[in-house]
């Protein structure tokens, strides 16, 4: 795709626009239905966005953005008003990301290229609009605090799941007394304390998830 005089895309590469981008939510298919709102703006409906956690947004690589040119990405909570956030953004060279979306729906709205605009058929969907916008411009401006996951969460999240398959797989061996044999080169602990012993260091990875360093 190019652009053309005044930052429009040319003729040609109007109808190819739309093949650009794609998004997908945590648990959810690929969606690449895009709507095309302006010459260089475009949105997408992510239904039921109070179940949504996370969301990946990318280039299908079909059509590169412009040179020197990035799609800067704006998510429209639903509301009697368009709450609009500025989440961040992709270009060729940064082809996907990925943003943690917050609990808290947002108070204020930032300015954006959408206006009032709205695309959600639906009051619980919210609206993703991205804007081709110059590089340089796109690189200073500041995404919602939230909205890219931490390192926090990342340790968080996988030592969660370590402590689950560690649980079911000791789990797994668990007999009772009476089917217990003799064997005396053998330690056995009782699943109970494995579970008190879980339960504990969940507890203290979600007060603390730099406790283990201490």
């Amino acid at each position: 795709a190019r652009l053309g005089q005044g930052g429009a895309f040319s003729t040609e590469s109007v109808k190819s626009a739309v093949l650009m981008f794609g998004y997908v939510a945590a648990g959810r298919l690929v969606q690449t239905d895009c709507q095309q709102v302006t010459e260089s703006q475009f949105a997408f409906v992510v239904p039921d966005i109070d179940s949504v956690n996370h969301i990946v947004i990318f280039l299908t690589g079909a059509v590169p953005l412009p040179d020197a040119y990035g799609a800067a990405l704006y998510l429209g909570w639903p509301g009697p008003e368009t709450t609009w956030q500025y989440l961040g953004f992709i270009a060729n060279e940064k082809p996907s990301a990925i943003f943690k979306l917050g609990r808290a729906r947002p108070r204020e709205s930032v300015a954006t290229p959408f206006g009032a605009a709205t695309f959600a058929p639906h009051a619980s969907a919210a609206q993703l609009g991205i804007s081709l916008e110059p590089l340089q411009q796109i690189v200073q401006m500041t995404p919602v605090s939230h909205s890219i996951p931490s390192a926090h969460d990342s340790f968080g999240l996988l030592a969660a799941k370590m402590l689950e398959n560690f649980s079911e797989f000791a789990a797994s061996f668990a007999v009772t007394q009476a089917q217990m044999v003799p064997m005396p080169n053998e330690s056995f602990i009782p699943v109970g304390v494995l579970n008190q012993w879980a339960a504990r260091f969940e507890t203290r990875l979600r007060e603390d998830p730099n406790f283990w360093k201490s």
